[in-house]
């Protein structure tokens, strides 16, 4: 009876420790499984922040591009073809001299500088929008004046502008680009696609901080589903911004208007 009492016994240990050995297997398993998974978790959270970093570099670059081409376009319409233009207008004033008073003569001549008038605007126009002289010799208030007046010789749109402080200057020239890009890109927004008539903007300066309101009447939209409507021009402001290190934050709702808050703090 003994005998079979410790047999019992031994085979209970034995069944005991097997079953501590599966049980230890087991755990050092779901270690393992845990471990990997969050190894795997943190490879992809660090490639996928790898791959932020590399699109927002990427962003970066475009528009440093982007800008840096703007100026050399602009550069060359206005040192370049506009010169030639006011060249070529000279000209056609020495001809005249030689065409004596032969009416259809002077009717294309006529013609001719009208032409070359108009096309001189138009080499000038497209040259500031480019790169805005003002922007760079006044500073971001009164470029943006300069901005709305041309949008409100248009007749579309009706805009008015609020500054705090019109000889306020950034200490960083990119940034008063990057905010006055911002500004010209909500515009348009207004016009093509809120089919905005009124637009309304105040620009305030503080010690270490700018804060830019921005408001139209247009047709607004569910700002709920912002993040899956934004298109090139959304994408294109929160880039610019982002290279700032400037926020935006958008209050609208269909029919209501927009309404878009920017704010850059402290300034660098």
């Amino acid at each position: 009876m003994d005998q079979v009492l410790l047999q019992n016994r031994e085979l209970a240990a034995l069944v005991l420790f097997g079953v501590s050995i599966m049980l230890l297997l087991a755990l050092a398993f779901v270690l393992f499984v845990s471990l990997s998974q969050r190894r795997i978790l943190k490879e992809q959270m660090n490639a996928q922040a790898l791959e932020i970093e590399y699109r927002e570099e990427l962003l970066r670059s475009t528009i440093l591009t982007q800008e840096e081409e703007r100026r050399r376009i602009a550069k060359d319409l206005h040192d370049d073809l506009g010169s030639k233009l006011n060249v070529l207008k000279l000209n056609i004033y020495q001809v005249k001299k030689f065409t004596g008073d032969s009416a259809p003569a002077e009717e294309l001549i006529g013609d001719v500088k009208s032409l070359l008038d108009q096309t001189i605007h138009t080499t000038r126009r497209i040259s500031h929008e480019l790169l805005p002289p003002t922007l760079q010799d006044f500073g971001l208030p009164t470029a943006l004046e300069e901005l709305c007046d041309g949008f409100q010789r248009t007749g579309s749109v009706d805009i008015h502008l609020e500054v705090d402080d019109p000889d306020a200057r950034l200490p960083q020239v990119n940034s008063e680009l990057q905010l006055f890009r911002v500004v010209q890109e909500l515009i348009n927004n207004s016009i093509r696609h809120g089919e905005a008539r009124q637009i309304g903007i105040r620009l305030h300066h503080g010690k270490e901080s700018l804060k830019l309101h921005y408001y139209d009447n247009g047709k607004g939209f569910d700002v709920t589903r912002l993040a899956e409507k934004k298109g090139l021009g959304l994408k294109n402001i929160d880039s610019r911004l982002h290279l700032i290190g400037a926020t935006i934050r958008y209050e609208s709702e269909p029919g209501a208007g927009v309404t878009a808050t920017v704010d850059l703090n402290p300034v660098s």
